[in-house]
């Protein structure tokens, strides 16, 4: 399968499966437990209908709305999602330039791959980033003060992570915290030459959008284990 034969998210899910290795298509696409939720919240989008606005005319289409006090062009924007620079070298800067372009929010993980500086940088629109709550409270002022500074319109707190969900998928590649690949996480790497090829031509993908310290490097990367993106689903 090739990007110009993807019409909709299941060929593009498709496409993601058959180039990423097993360990990181199941960190993105993977839920905690049975995945009962994962499942709930998949289907519930079927029980929505779109209700077109009958003999209105289609001159001036205006799909504008207001979230979190912030004007999108479009009715949706780009949730914070961890490690994006792992699933593709471009990463966060594509999505970030993606929401820019088409007037919507993007969302920047505490655990992404490129710099609050660099995603301000690449998008002028709106964006939020994903604070979460550390013991430190040094830690927490010097992230606020840093994601201000950025430029960031919006702060979302993180308040459903107070454990990291058991995600199965995770546990059986060993591709979790600690991160420990098993022999069956090494083989599907090995199984996909090219996404080792590519990642070793291309920038390093290293925790960069909270690293202002070791310290805040350090206890970002630990949030990974309860990001709510890839955890808490069930």
């Amino acid at each position: 399968m090739r990007l110009e034969n993807c019409f909709n998210f299941h060929d593009f899910r498709r496409l993601a499966k058959q180039r990423l290795p097993g360990p990181i298509f199941n960190y993105i696409d993977g839920a905690a437990d049975d995945e009962t939720t994962y499942r709930r919240n998949t289907a519930a989008f079927e029980d929505c209908d779109l209700l077109p606005s009958i003999l209105r005319g289609v001159g001036d289409v205006d799909m504008s709305v207001t979230v979190m006090g912030q004007k999108l062009a479009t009715p949706f924007y780009c949730s914070p999602t961890a490690l994006q620079r792992l699933f593709h070298h471009d990463g966060e800067r594509a999505v970030a330039a993606a929401a820019g372009k088409f007037g919507t929010m993007f969302g920047v993980s505490s655990l992404g791959t490129v710099s609050l500086e660099e995603a301000r940088r690449i998008s002028q629109g709106p964006q939020a980033y994903q604070f979460y709550f550390h013991k430190d409270r040094g830690l927490n002022r010097e992230m606020m003060a840093r994601a201000k500074q950025a430029g960031v319109n919006v702060m979302m707190l993180t308040v459903d992570s107070i454990t990291g969900g058991n995600r199965e998928r995770d546990k059986r590649t060993g591709f979790a915290i600690p991160f420990k690949l098993t022999i069956a996480g090494m083989a599907q790497f090995a199984m996909k030459p090219a996404w080792g090829i590519n990642y070793l031509t291309h920038e390093n993908s290293a925790c960069r959008s909270s690293t202002p310290t070791s310290t805040w490097a350090a206890a970002s990367c630990r949030s990974a284990a309860t990001s709510p993106r890839c955890s808490t689903r069930r």
